[in-house]
């Protein structure tokens, strides 16, 4: 190639070197102020997602006698986020799945015996309800349900050690495309720690001389010993003749909504009026039956600040005496509780709604997990819809911006002041030029705040002013008032000087807000003017090639 060829390409590329590093750039418009990390646009979805129980206990092994069967249950609302917020129940559908606990037959013996307990023949990994380890939820007017779900306590990866605080992943999808809108992780208790063997060991204290080498037959030994007379037409015999015996085929159980046989007492009575004398009233009392000193299945904010079972359920007597167990439970608008500004609309905690018809164990969790709890896994789901801990307290969860009106149980919505200032801007300019930059200030809180602003300019080239968007100027240093969701714009000047002598140096100009409802809210917004030591202008030479 001729040299005047090779002068030709170096001059090309050295001009747009030189076009690429001095160019000229003119700061247009101020960008669109993105919503803050804790508000989400209209029209985007949240699952609210919990079990209902707090924990589900179920035997280790149905060989002798079954006190409950794996049956787990879920519960979802799915919310639109807007003002105001919607439940949906139409276009979508909502599943659930157990990523580390995808089968149970194994880790359970229920299968072997469900035709003997139960009357049906199970398929594996399915329920009393057609449930299996994953699947689509069921609509129930407002909201959906998974119940009956046979899970156990005992999780893929570890499959012989108990792991009561089973996470699920709940998702919710779009109908028609399948497009995920939504997932959240609640948590699935479930445990098999019921110590019987505490007193119904080999001739313990609860069976004297009663020996079978199985706790569970020396259970049923001492039943037909002091019962044997007694049991109700159709249910005569033995039961160490009938194995394996469902406690509920004869006391009546509304756990498991069986009616039971004749006038024999409904299991919780027997249980607790059997032991009321046995068994001291208090949480290690409790736990001899109820999962137990390894789960801690009561680990809700009431523990947490001293409060045990018999605070709420009183003793062994107490409890023995309750008419209609399960159905019939404290209640959280009792004159000893909270009182009537926290209203149930049902009987039970657990099925009471009350802000916008969401659950009450939507937002608090359910009975015995009261958020916050002292097991982590409770907390997964709250940290992923507000990045903290339960109960759920962050408005814009679900609204899509902060509400002014009362919130729930008439409370008024928290103050929470929140603003942004933006965005930084950088130009390359010449002597004699003058260059705009404009900045937003948004008020993203839900009250209203007055800013203080102070500005600087490390050249002394700038001027700042500014004006409420729709409204009035105001002059820097200063301070302006808005109100939430209105914004200022922010116009900042730069003159810089007709002097050779300003080519290679840069003015940086800064404006500092601050909130006076939040001294400690503060934030910068930064613009630096540089202005060019020289410019390059080569020719092009045309030439026959």
């Amino acid at each position: 190639m001729s040299r005047s060829k090779w002068l030709t390409l170096t001059a090309l590329f050295l001009a747009a070197v030189c076009v690429m590093l001095i160019s000229v750039r003119t700061p247009g418009a101020a960008a669109a102020l993105a919503p803050p990390p804790d508000v989400t646009a209209p029209g985007d979805y949240v699952v609210l997602a919990w079990n209902d129980l707090g924990m589900h206990c179920y035997n280790r092994n149905f060989q002798d006698l079954a006190v409950l069967p794996p049956y787990s249950n879920l519960l979802v609302q799915v919310i639109r986020i807007d003002d105001p917020p919607q439940v949906v129940t139409a276009g979508i559908t909502v599943t659930y799945l157990f990523t580390d606990n995808t089968y149970s037959v194994g880790k359970s013996n229920f299968w072997d015996y469900d035709q003997d307990l139960f009357g049906v023949d199970l398929p594996p990994n399915v329920g009393l309800t057609g449930k299996g380890m994953s699947g689509t939820m069921d609509l129930h007017g407002d909201h959906f349900v998974a119940e009956g779900i046979p899970l156990t306590e005992f999780r893929d990866s570890a499959p012989t050690t108990p792991y009561p605080y089973q996470v699920a992943t709940i998702v919710v999808s779009d109908l028609g495309t399948g497009q995920e809108l939504a997932r959240t992780h609640p948590v699935a208790p479930v445990s098999t720690e019921m110590h019987c063997d505490n007193c119904h060991y080999d001739n313990g204290p609860g069976n004297p001389d009663i020996a079978t080498g199985v706790v569970e037959q020396n259970i049923l030994t001492l039943h037909d010993n002091e019962n044997l007379g007694d049991y109700p037409p159709g249910h005569e015999g033995p039961l160490m003749g009938r194995r394996p015996i469902l406690c509920a085929e004869c006391h009546s159980s509304n756990a498991l909504g069986l009616p039971g046989a004749g006038d024999v007492p409904s299991l919780s009575r027997a249980m607790h009026g059997k032991h009321k004398e046995l068994v001291p009233d208090t949480l290690a009392g409790c736990y001899n039956c109820h999962p137990g000193p390894q789960t801690q299945c009561l680990r809700d904010a009431m523990y947490a600040r001293g409060m045990d079972c018999i605070d709420c359920h009183g003793g062994m007597q107490a409890i023995s005496e309750n008419p209609n167990p399960w159905l019939n439970e404290p209640r959280c608008d009792s004159a000893g509780c909270h009182g009537a500004g926290y209203a149930q609309d049902q009987p039970l905690y657990r099925m009471s709604r009350e802000h916008g018809g969401v659950f009450c164990e939507a937002c608090h969790d359910s009975t015995h997990a009261i958020a916050p709890s002292t097991q982590p896994n409770d907390a997964i789901k709250f940290l992923g819809w507000q990045g903290h801990a339960g109960p759920l307290d962050t408005c814009t969860v679900c609204h899509a911006s902060w509400p002014t009106g009362s919130g729930p149980h008439g409370r008024p919505a928290p103050t929470t002041p929140a603003f942004v200032l933006e965005p930084d801007r950088t130009s390359v300019h010449d002597p004699g030029e003058q260059v705009v930059y404009l900045h937003g200030l948004h008020n993203i809180g839900n009250v209203a705040d007055t800013y203080n602003l102070t500005w600087s300019s490390s050249q002394g080239w700038a001027t700042v002013a500014g004006a409420v968007v729709g409204g009035d100027p105001f002059a820097l240093p200063g301070s302006v008032l808005l109100q939430p969701d209105q914004s200022a714009v922010l116009t900042v000047t730069v003159d810089i000087p007709a002097s050779s002598a300003v080519r290679g140096l840069h003015d940086t100009t800064t404006i500092t807000a601050a909130s006076t409802v939040s001294p400690t809210l503060i934030g910068h917004v930064t613009d630096v003017t540089r202005v060019v030591w020289m410019r390059i202008y080569l020719p092009l030479v045309v030439r026959n090639w």
